[in-house]
């Protein structure tokens, strides 16, 4: 073939060929095009029509249902993410049947024995699940650097050497039970908005319900044998129950609906006198506890309020379920319970200075009597249940509450009395605490760098942090 002739054949060829190319990348271009708009697509992959719609919400959470509206099937991230589900829910509508180590016959719970045959093979591991079982047991004892208070995990979780709890710590059913929580991490948490994993919800509670602040160490460092002790003894309490399941037992079953009373309305001076009836044979009278027993429920010596236990339908829904110690269940009416929460929520206790910036967006829920923009958007100066027991003439302290204290008709205390005036305010009676306390996440200064501040200024300082925050947020649009 001559020259000539293949020059006249190479042309079409390659007009071809960029034909091709020219209409491939206007395919392209079409596909980009549509699905900015949110159409279907263009193309042999393109609009599908008689997808069923429930297909398309198992597809993508919901949003495949609109695309199969409009025709297309752009895919989309979905709604809502899976999480962990409940098992055995139906045991939380049972009243207290749910607290019965015998309910249910799909799981039960179910306590081990900690021996050669449960604990990890490698020797390691092994050491850590037992160490970190010692430190929840009797943790002001074992990390006192790292403690303000006199209290322990096995208070609240049951278990460890405390003589009034049975068996090994977060094992006890009529506690709050640690078996099978650690598959409930990492976790979004709306206090500090994020999500957290297992050693920074340990550390939460050294900062809130140990108080550690307080202590000459402060917050155990996350990297800290001592915290990868207690996650090692968490996994090992996990094993055996079913994974991305919350065992029916896990959170505190709060007061709903009708069940739960305003805050305002909450009677603390009511409270006080089923208080003296039903806890003080344990806590004392002036709420301070038994050494080694039972712990104190206000004062120094207790969390501070940054606590979950500060909040007074989370510690209503714990005294409901787990009080008095053994015959739990005694307060089975709603408003009697919430009375003697916030009669407990109503005394001082240590401050944590970095309180005022949970739920930094929104400010704390009603519950959070302690803080300060709840108080506020309540109409209150103060903690809305001191305000109540400073009217009726009892003491906020450590002093002993006595029956005579209380006034003989509490009916009174049943109003909100926002605008009654009181001497002094809730202000005035912080418990000295340290400056050295960022989030949970973030590890402590040394014991060297800690000072002793005023609370009011730790306050100011963390309210204009959040005051900031929001400027910000409002100019972000």
């Amino acid at each position: 073939m001559s020259q000539g002739d293949s020059t006249l054949l190479l042309k079409p060829a390659l007009l071809l060929v960029g034909t091709v190319l020219a209409a491939i990348v206007v395919v392209f271009a079409i596909n980009g095009l549509v699905a900015y708009l949110g159409i279907g697509a263009v193309g042999p992959a393109g609009p599908q029509t008689g997808a069923p719609a429930a297909q398309a919400n198992a597809t993508d959470g919901g949003g495949g249902a609109a695309a199969a509206a409009t025709g297309g099937e752009v895919r989309k991230l979905p709604g809502t993410w899976s999480g962990s589900k409940w098992y055995n829910e139906d045991l939380r509508e049972q009243e207290f049947e749910y607290k019965d180590p015998e309910a249910g016959a799909e799981v039960q719970f179910q306590p081990k024995e900690m021996n050669n045959s449960t604990l990890p093979e490698n020797e390691k591991r092994a050491e850590l699940v037992r160490e970190g079982r010692s430190l929840f047991a009797n943790t002001s004892e074992e990390m006192p650097g790292h403690v303000g208070n006199d209290l322990s995990c096995a208070n609240c979780h049951g278990g460890g050497d405390l003589p009034t709890t049975t068996g090994m710590v977060g094992q006890d059913i009529d506690m709050i039970p640690l078996v099978g929580t650690a598959a409930g991490y990492p976790e979004w948490t709306g206090r500090t908005e994020r999500m957290r994993d297992m050693r920074q919800r340990i550390m939460g509670c050294f900062l809130r319900s140990m108080n550690s602040p307080g202590a000459a160490e402060g917050m155990p460092e996350y990297d800290s044998r001592e915290i990868q002790a207690m996650e090692s003894y968490m996994v090992w309490l996990n094993k055996g129950t079913p994974s991305e399941r919350v065992p029916y037992w896990r959170h505190i079953e709060k007061p709903e609906g009708d069940e739960k009373v305003p805050v305002s309305e909450v009677n603390p001076v009511r409270g006080a006198e089923l208080y003296l009836e039903n806890c003080a044979s344990c806590h004392g009278a002036d709420g301070q506890g038994v050494e080694g027993q039972y712990p104190p429920l206000w004062g120094e010596d207790s969390f501070n309020d940054g606590a979950g236990m500060g909040r007074m339908y989370t510690s209503a829904g714990f005294i409901r379920e787990s009080m008095p110690y053994g015959a739990g269940h005694t307060f089975s009416n709603w408003e009697d319970v919430q009375d003697v929460a916030g009669f407990m929520n109503a005394h001082k206790r240590p401050h944590l200075p970095r309180q005022p910036k949970d739920w930094a967006a929104a400010g704390a829920p009603d519950e959070g009597i302690y803080y300060n923009r709840t108080q506020q958007r309540l109409g209150y100066d103060m903690n809305p249940m001191t305000k109540k027991l400073m009217l009726a003439g009892i003491p906020i302290d450590d002093s002993e509450v006595t029956q005579e204290m209380i006034p003989e008709d509490t009916s009174r205390y049943e109003q909100p009395l926002r605008n009654e005036s009181v001497d002094g305010s809730w202000e005035t009676t912080w418990i000295r605490t340290y400056e050295n306390v960022g989030n949970e996440s973030t590890s402590n200064t040394t014991a060297s760098n800690q000072t002793a501040i005023e609370p009011q200024t730790a306050v100011s300082s963390a309210m204009q942090d959040d005051e900031s925050a929001d400027t910000r947020a409002d100019a972000a649009g």
